[in-house]
């Protein structure tokens, strides 16, 4: 294993000093063969990577077999490469998949399929059989699963010409996975009603929390609804500060700040953490932005960049969010070190909670450097260990592979 420690310089002013993990070397899962591939992750909450105690597994989206495809990889903690990989759909296309770990050797994942939302348990030496899940033009499913084994999943449906965010408990016996009650609209609308790519997480008592895009508004916003065990959805709040400048007249004017893709994750403590893209300071594009929640999910505090001030002249991208034992890691991608001549360069880059704000960024060794690295996905196991997988690629129109990334925790 490679130990990387950072020291803080004034012309790398992205590294951080004294990260909390120890990285080995980067692998590639997918995309080393002659023929070339194309990988995404992409699916709603981006939940491409679970990790237990003692395994660790991947879900993505690729087209090696003609038509895009779900496929999965697991492996050991100790292992260097995965040496499992399966295609867990079985339909003409799949995309946007989700994973969860059902604890040792096992997992959930979800995705969408032929138009419905499909299901699969992934055991320690076999697959359980594809279920439906909805089949009601189901798409971009999220996830949530707790500590007690409660399980829901959460997904867009189409409702006339738009689409509302249902929600269902399910129910795992064995191999199979199944709804275990009758799908809900999270935030019902009668008019106009277009949602889109929920995120979700279980907080205390049994408090299931869902944010997702709204447009209700003719632009889109972030709300987020929640319930207690046994009970209906509250009212949606917003959950994005309303922040565009004061008019001529000096009305509010109706749009506010771009905003896309929110992420919720949860501590070991009960917190709710919220982080999305968000275009408040439009010159420089994108930036990742969050709240948080201290009562569980019922409510959100005041938005708060996420990133350094080291990455305010360039756009951010595909933020992610996981959350554990020591709070909350976020993860994205963007050019700020300017790699090559093309502008198609990307570097992967993490921030976590630390007091009451955000760590300086950390670019990650050996998910940055010549091309680009992007899109990624992160989580956090049990003992704090951080797992990471990204696409990398020479530009952005060229073949992509998969690669995964292990942070063992340093002890203090």
């Amino acid at each position: 294993m490679t130990r990387y420690l950072l020291v803080l310089v004034a012309f790398a002013p992205t590294l951080v000093l004294a990260e909390p993990w120890e990285f080995g070397d980067a692998v590639t899962v997918a995309g080393d063969k002659p023929v070339a591939h194309y990988h995404h992750l992409d699916g709603a909450g981006r939940q491409h990577v679970a990790a237990s105690d003692a395994a660790v597994a991947l879900v993505w989206e690729d087209d090696r077999s003609g038509a895009p495809q779900v496929y999965c990889a697991t492996k050991l903690h100790p292992a260097h490469a995965f040496t499992r990989t399966e295609q867990l759909s079985d339909g003409v296309e799949a995309y946007e998949p989700a994973i969860v770990t059902l604890g040792e050797g096992r997992w959930l994942a979800a995705w969408e399929q032929d138009g419905a939302l499909k299901a699969r348990i992934i055991d320690v030496d076999r697959l359980g059989p594809v279920q439906t899940l909805a089949g009601d033009g189901g798409r971009q499913v999220t996830l949530a699963r707790d500590r007690s084994g409660r399980i829901a999943a959460v997904w867009a449906r189409r409702q006339g010409r738009g689409q509302l965010i249902a929600e269902a408990d399910l129910k795992v016996d064995g191999l199979t996975v199944t709804l275990a009650a009758d799908p809900v609209a999270v935030a019902p609308l009668a008019e106009h009603p277009f949602q889109a790519y929920p995120s979700a997480v279980w907080g205390p008592n049994g408090r299931l929390v869902v944010a997702w895009e709204d447009r209700r508004a003719g632009h889109t916003r972030l709300f987020y609804a929640w319930r207690e065990a046994g009970k209906g959805f509250a009212a949606a709040r917003q959950l994005n500060e309303h922040n565009a400048p004061a008019g001529e007249d000096g009305a509010t004017p109706r749009l506010g700040s771009g905003v896309m893709r929110v992420m919720l994750a949860t501590d070991t403590a009960g917190a709710v953490q919220a982080v999305w893209l968000d275009k408040r300071h439009a010159a420089s594009g994108y930036a990742v932005w969050g709240a948080a929640s201290r009562d569980g999910g019922r409510t959100f505090g005041a938005n708060r960049i996420v990133q350094d001030e080291h990455g305010a002249a360039v756009a951010q991208w595909h933020a992610a969010l996981t959350g554990g034992e020591a709070g909350f890691v976020a993860a994205w991608d963007d050019a700020r070190e300017g790699w090559g001549d093309s502008g198609e360069t990307g570097d992967i880059l993490l921030s976590w909670t630390s007091g009451d704000g955000w760590s300086p960024d950390l670019l990650v060794p050996g998910a940055s450097g010549q091309g680009y690295q992007g899109s990624p996905a992160v989580a956090l196991d049990p003992h704090g260990g951080l797992h990471l997988v990204w696409i990398a690629r020479a530009d952005l129109t060229a073949p992509t592979r998969l690669r995964y990334l292990h942070g063992r925790i340093l002890g203090p």
